[in-house]
């Protein structure tokens, strides 16, 4: 059994095993009070997702949650911090001869020892600098400091904080703000944070989104939501990649259900994107709502595709239009012998299913057969 060591008389240096004893008891200590910030964290955000019908939670909730997390957070790289401290100090008394360079310092002088081994020196050389705990934002004092600048009517000087507030912090510190700005905030400036939030990379966004509707933040959500509308066609593939990982697979569909009316120009390049990402699913997704367009939009988007894409469209076409207007889109591409082609086979797919169309394309004076390919002058001899 070990001994416990006697205290050290007032002003005396600590010995190693007084020390250790000391970090065990400091670290036990910071051990629960993380737990116990962890639990409290958990019962907070319980708490908030059992607002009745999911209603705006409240305020002082949304504080308290901030502060939790902040807790939490700081005592865990403390722990951490003690615990490096301890490991080294456990080294040290387990292993005294790593010190013995520095105890034995005047026999450096002896010829035999002018080049002291590395591998003494090493251990005092290589102890890691345990790194300072984490700096959490104060959102209450953010909150405070927006609404003050807006009160003092500096516009510009909110605008600049909340796009920054939108660019540095976490998702869910993110979410906490802009649940914060909706209590006690200027008007406005909750869906101004939530809007700005959509422009960091994919991923973040769509975190934020998802802490947005965990706190029953629903206007902000959407608003947020809304602002991925505004995503060039060459940003949309890795925002859907996003939300789909983050199981918002409905935000996905609902995007390119809208992208579906995006002008000709716009919506070939999606679908370029799509097709460059391997995402095929979202590709006739895509086009299958294109294909509720005008027949003359139908024709145009049909001779902008790539040939690939375009016989993905005109098949959706077959399956989605009746024969009336499949006869009139068979009009529009009767000057365009590859379109018309693949129109043509695409209906061939299942003839029985398409008699009344084919039967319209006679009535009309139109082919029913795909044209020949070309045959090469040398094909026979």
């Amino acid at each position: 059994m070990r001994m416990q060591p006697t205290a050290q008389p007032a002003g005396q240096p600590l010995d190693g095993e007084q020390q250790a004893v000391e970090l065990r008891a400091e670290l036990d200590e910071l051990l629960n009070a993380s737990r116990y910030a962890g639990q409290r964290e958990r019962r907070l955000n319980e708490a908030i997702r059992a607002s009745p019908g999911r209603q705006r939670p409240d305020g002082d909730l949304l504080r308290q949650l901030a502060q939790a997390r902040t807790l939490r957070e700081g005592l865990g790289a403390r722990c951490l911090q003690l615990s490096n401290e301890l490991q080294e100090l456990e080294i040290r008394l387990r292993h005294p001869q790593l010190d013995e360079p520095q105890l034995q310092e005047p026999r450096l002088q002896e010829p035999r020892l002018q080049q002291p081994q590395p591998q003494a020196q090493r251990p005092q050389a290589q102890e890691p600098t345990p790194p300072p705990p984490p700096v959490r934002p104060d959102l209450g004092a953010l909150t405070a400091r927006i609404t003050t600048l807006h009160r003092a009517g500096a516009h510009p000087e909110t605008a600049d904080l909340l796009t920054e507030a939108a660019a540095r912090l976490d998702a869910t510190d993110a979410a906490l703000l802009v649940g914060m700005l909706s209590q006690r905030g200027p008007t406005g400036a909750s869906l101004q944070l939530a809007r700005n939030c959509a422009r960091s990379a994919p991923e973040r966004a769509v975190a934020v989104l998802s802490e947005l509707r965990e706190l029953g933040l629903a206007e902000e959500a959407a608003e947020l939501f809304h602002a991925f509308w505004s995503y060039p066609a060459a940003a949309l593939p890795a925002l859907l990649a996003a939300l789909e990982r983050a199981g918002q697979h409905a935000d996905g569909a609902t995007l390119l259900w809208e992208w579906g009316s995006a002008p000709t120009p716009e919506l070939t390049a999606l679908a370029a994107g799509l097709q460059q990402h391997g995402r095929r699913a979202d590709l006739r997704t895509l086009l299958r709502q294109a294909a509720g367009r005008p027949t003359a939009d139908l024709a145009a988007l049909a001779a902008e595709l790539p040939p690939e894409l375009a016989g993905v469209l005109l098949g959706e076409l077959t399956v989605l239009r009746p024969p009336v207007e499949l006869a009139r889109l068979a009009a529009a591409l009767k000057d365009q012998p590859a379109l018309y082609g693949q129109l043509l086979t695409a209906l061939l797919a299942d003839e029985a299913r398409h008699r009344t169309t084919f039967a319209a394309l006679r009535t009309a004076g139109l082919p029913t057969t795909p044209p020949a390919a070309p045959r090469s002058r040398w094909g026979r001899r």
